[in-house]
């Protein structure tokens, strides 16, 4: 038996050959185009040309096909920093983690909720994990520091992309509304406000700095340890 993946150039892959990569690549493909409530066992064999049977021994359900969805976003991410220092690499791993964040908004909701049950992906904590306990980290506050900076980057994507990729239409957000309600506000009686939210947000500008704050206050941690 013969499968054809839709936008593989309809190559085709052995029914033996079918992987969890390939499973996790349509998943995305179809969680990009129409948002994850489109996801089914039933979509994704027929996108691969195969049964649900065939997909049974690699994935049980939805949320196994998120989960393997959110193992090829976390395989985008960029491991090889050209900067020195645990601080200058990390900056690296949160501004390639947002970049991956950023190419695929209808999954930022499965990659904010879902934890890493893959070891492919727990390969890229691992990294991370490894590069705070080479500078004085234990392996439990490591872990505390990688939670926090992961959802300051999930957060801030979330912030960044999520309105306009809500679930349902009855929750998406009006953005000219918003536009003209921050527009319009009196100067009179809100003044910072309204001088504050007079332009739109420089979302490259808000990160950094909250990168800069979280990584400048784990050096000052180190230094004082």
């Amino acid at each position: 038996m013969v499968i054809r993946v839709g936008n593989d150039n309809n190559m085709g892959v052995n029914a033996r050959a079918l992987t969890e990569d390939a499973i996790g690549r349509v998943s995305l493909e179809m969680v990009d185009a129409a948002g994850p409530e489109c996801l089914s066992l039933e979509a994704v064999a027929r996108a691969l040309g195969t049964s649900i049977p065939d997909l049974k021994p690699l994935v049980a359900d939805v949320g196994e096909l998120l989960d393997l969805a959110c193992d090829q976003i976390y395989a985008e991410i960029d491991l090889n920093p050209i900067g020195e220092g645990w601080a200058e690499k990390f900056r690296h791993y949160a501004r390639s983690f947002r970049v991956a964040l950023l190419r695929h908004p209808r999954a930022l909701y499965p990659m904010a909720t879902r934890p890493i049950l893959h070891e492919s992906s727990m390969k890229v904590a691992e990294r991370a994990l490894g590069e705070l306990t080479s500078v004085g980290f234990d392996p439990e506050s490591a872990n505390r520091v990688l939670i926090v900076i992961v959802s300051y980057v999930l957060g801030h994507a979330l912030t960044e992309a999520g309105p306009t990729q809500q679930p349902t239409p009855l929750l998406a957000v009006d953005q000219r509304r918003v536009r003209g309600f921050r527009q319009s506000l009196p100067t009179d009686s809100l003044p910072i406000s309204a001088e504050a939210l007079a332009r739109d947000n420089d979302r490259d500008a808000e990160f950094e700095l909250g990168l800069k704050l979280i990584v400048d206050g784990l050096e000052r941690q180190l230094l004082h340890a």
